[in-house]
């Protein structure tokens, strides 16, 4: 009871922050949470053992404390599920699974994912419901194993999870492909050649 009360009470100290719901910092551990209607979450720190992110709300995961799944309460995010509506936005931190279902949403950029599944029923959603925003990636189709490059250069290696009578998790997801700098250099440097020819 002292624990969740304290949880409580820093929660509501700082949940004007931003103008999310929650706010979870270096320290705090939530244990478990549900986000439901149009709650939402910001993390900047600690962890906890399961975030259900359902309904319309909304999870923005920039940072944890590192995830050692021989270590409860340890950081990180031991279960990730995203489903109904909801959208998760996942750019920084440790999580061992995250698991998006049903018509939500999820934008991952950074971090570290050890797990990715999905379960969308054929025909549901024409476009892939998860945008990964990389470098470079390469899937495996034997292995199952997505590995690539995050925009900060750090590398990532998730393993695809596919779920019975599901789509492939592989299939749910559209990559969005960050240039390198030199490489924008080289098309800012040729549109204004070609700008300046056609004069």
């Amino acid at each position: 009871m002292k624990r969740f009360v304290l949880i409580m009470s820093l929660a509501m100290s700082i949940s004007a922050f931003a103008g999310y719901t929650y706010t979870i910092t270096d320290g705090m551990d939530f244990g478990g949470l549900t986000l439901t209607g149009t709650q939402s979450l910001l993390m900047i720190g600690g962890g906890g053992a399961l975030l259900d992110v359902s309904e319309h709300s909304l999870a923005v995961i920039q940072n944890t404390a590192p995830y050692n799944q021989m270590i409860y309460p340890s950081g990180g995010i031991e279960q990730l599920d995203v489903r109904g509506y909801a959208h998760l936005d996942f750019s920084g931190g440790e999580v061992y699974e995250i698991w998006v279902s049903s018509y939500a949403t999820a934008v991952l950029s950074g971090g570290t994912i050890q797990r990715l599944k999905t379960s969308q029923l054929v025909g549901l959603q024409v476009d892939p419901y998860i945008e990964i925003i990389c470098k470079d990636w390469n899937y495996n189709t034997v292995t199952k194993m997505l590995t690539g490059i995050w925009a900060d250069d750090s590398t990532f290696a998730i393993q695809l999870v596919d779920v019975a009578n599901y789509t492939p998790t592989i299939d749910d997801i559209t990559f969005t492909i960050i240039p390198e700098p030199a490489t924008m250099l080289l098309l800012g440097a040729g549109g204004l050649f070609l700008r300046h020819k056609h004069k």
